[in-house]
């Protein structure tokens, strides 16, 4: 069967970390990007490379963080780890103060290449293009580059997610919901799909394999609108919901845009409109607000099932570990650090309530 899709005012809410995923995509003091992963981080890639430019290290420098987007609720939980850990080898931890502003974010960089730091990892908050200059004269300052959720130019290593991988899973987990849960009529099954194909490959492979699998076990294609913000989710729901008012299943890009799913059939579910049995909500990311719900059940009518989630408290830390470990000869480069999502559902909201714990700590 065949789905339209619709589109939807976006926002500029995943730097993922959407970016991945680097910001938050809402006003709240939570991430829109991230929580559990497997709480080790995967191992950076040994394959032998061409070496750094950067000096080699002797003990101790400085690490610069440039996130662009220091106001975003996600930041301190993934920088407090990050200062301590730096701090904890030996290094200084250093901050940019962008807040947003992509003219900022170049000046931060500029000021870390002034001060001769000895490694920066950088998220591009407004592409590649405008850090590029500023990241050359990094690298000819023999200062070591590490790209944070994507690789950068002058690179020696990347932060990047498994995004495939954690869309596959986060995939299988709705399938297994309709195969075994799902009370409604297969035969009038329809289901949403959350996108936001701006932010291109990192964003694209998180739905690519979620549209795939479900449309491949269901027989059936998504509609699809494109929201990153709880607002524009709900929107987007709401009007979807006057074309199929039979909507079983709503999928998001990231947790934010599936909360805003969640605003949207939460009132159906308490006033006995749609049984919840017939529902299934989740997203990607392990924002707080998801991960408190799926903590207590899902929400109303345990609906908000699953978020894929990044544990960004592990995050944090490799945000000082790759660029300490390029510097000390430790791996070569150029190194890639893939970090893994952890699919965190309303079978374990144990886990679900200690990822929050964690972060609880961290924000304070």
């Amino acid at each position: 069967m065949r789905k339209s899709i619709i589109a939807a005012p976006a926002v500029f809410g995943l730097a993922l970390a959407l970016a991945a995923c680097g910001g938050g995509s809402s006003s709240s003091s939570s991430s829109s990007e991230a929580a559990p992963a497997s709480s080790e981080a995967a191992p950076a890639s040994s394959e032998a490379a061409p070496e750094s430019s950067a000096a080699p290290a002797e003990e101790g420098g400085s690490i610069a963080f440039s996130y662009g987007n220091e106001s975003a609720g996600i930041y301190p939980i993934v920088a407090k780890p990050a200062a301590a850990q730096a701090e904890a080898r030996g290094f200084e931890f250093l901050e940019g103060s962008a807040n947003g502003d992509c003219d900022k974010q170049v000046q931060d960089l500029e000021n870390f290449v002034t001060q001769q730091v000895s490694a920066i990892v950088v998220l591009p908050i407004c592409g590649v293009e405008p850090v590029t200059p500023v990241l050359a004269m990094a690298k000819e300052a023999g200062i070591t580059i590490v790209g944070y959720s994507q690789p950068v130019p002058s690179g020696d290593g990347a932060i990047v997610y498994k995004n495939v991988e954690g869309a596959e899973a986060l995939a299988a987990n709705a399938i297994d919901w309709y195969n075994n849960e799902f009370t409604g009529d297969k035969k009038d099954f329809s289901w949403v799909l959350y996108t936001y194909d701006q932010c291109g490959q990192p964003c694209t492979d998180r739905t690519d394999p979620i549209r795939a699998a479900i449309t491949a076990a269901t027989g059936v294609e998504p509609y699809e609108a494109e929201s990153v913000a709880e607002e524009t989710g709900q929107k987007a729901l709401e009007t979807l919901l006057q074309k199929d008012p039979g909507i079983d299943m709503v999928i998001g890009i990231n947790d934010a845009g599936a909360l805003g799913a969640y605003a949207a059939l939460a009132p159906l579910v308490k006033d006995g409109t749609r049984p919840a049995t017939e529902l299934y909500v989740a997203g990607m990311d392990g924002q707080t607000e998801a991960l408190e719900l799926i903590a207590k059940g899902g929400g109303e009518g345990g609906i908000y099932r699953a978020s894929g989630a990044l544990i960004l408290d592990d995050l944090g830390r490799a945000v000082a570990d790759l660029p300490i470990d390029i510097l000390q000869g430790l791996v070569a480069v150029p190194a890639t650090l893939e970090l893994p999502y952890e699919i965190v559902t309303t079978a374990d909201p144990a886990r679900a309530q200690a990822i929050v714990d964690t972060y609880s700590t961290l924000t304070q």
